[in-house]
């Protein structure tokens, strides 16, 4: 008997890690509002039935996604802390950011998502938090202000990404000379005898 070619090809293959890097290209590509058990299954060529050997539910999905990016990118800022410190270092970090965050773009926004496994995202969120408050200490932050110093960082620089990747300043500003006006500022919070235009 022929197989009916309409029905979806089980992969016996699959596995959680290929179901979450099926999620990640899908929120790439379509965005995170569009990652669906549905959209999902038919990525991966499977019933929807089968992901859920892999997988709880949607919202177990989503959270993989959330930690799978803070991952990358906490990844991708310990790679350029390494062997830095001061001020430059503290640039490179934040010109890091920003660079990840554009090339990136939904991925960015389904990371800044309200999370869905809190405990999950901040044990993921460890690379990134540990690169940016050791930098933000070798600019003479103490200790126990560099967790303020950074989240108050991170808030201008997220607004800045959010700003640029949704298109809502659109052509009348010269987004390198604004981009330049927030690191100055966030700098200054940091390293205020030590600031200037690069």
């Amino acid at each position: 008997m022929a197989r009916d070619s309409s029905r979806p090809v089980r992969r016996r293959t699959l596995t959680r890690d290929k179901v979450v890097a099926a999620a990640v290209e899908i929120v790439d590509e379509l965005g995170w509002e569009a990652l669906t058990m549905s959209t999902l299954s038919s990525r991966l060529g499977v019933v929807a039935a089968s992901l859920y050997n892999h997988v709880r539910n949607l919202d177990d999905v989503r959270a993989a996604v959330q930690i799978a990016a803070m991952t990358e990118l906490g990844a991708h800022l310990r790679e350029v802390a390494m062997g830095r410190s001061g001020p430059e270092g503290l640039r490179a970090l934040i010109d890091a950011h920003r660079a990840w965050a554009t090339g990136h773009p939904q991925r960015y926004r389904a990371l800044t998502t309200a999370p869905v496994d809190r405990d999950g995202l901040l044990a993921a969120a460890l690379d990134a938090n540990v690169a940016l408050r050791t930098m933000l200490a070798s600019c003479g932050v103490p200790e126990e202000r560099t967790l303020e110093t950074a989240v108050g960082m991170f808030a201008a620089l997220h607004g800045f990404a959010v700003l640029e990747s949704s298109g809502f300043l659109g052509d009348e500003v010269e987004l390198d000379r604004i981009y330049e006006t927030v690191v100055r500022g966030a700098l200054a919070g940091a390293c205020p005898d030590t600031t200037r235009s690069r």
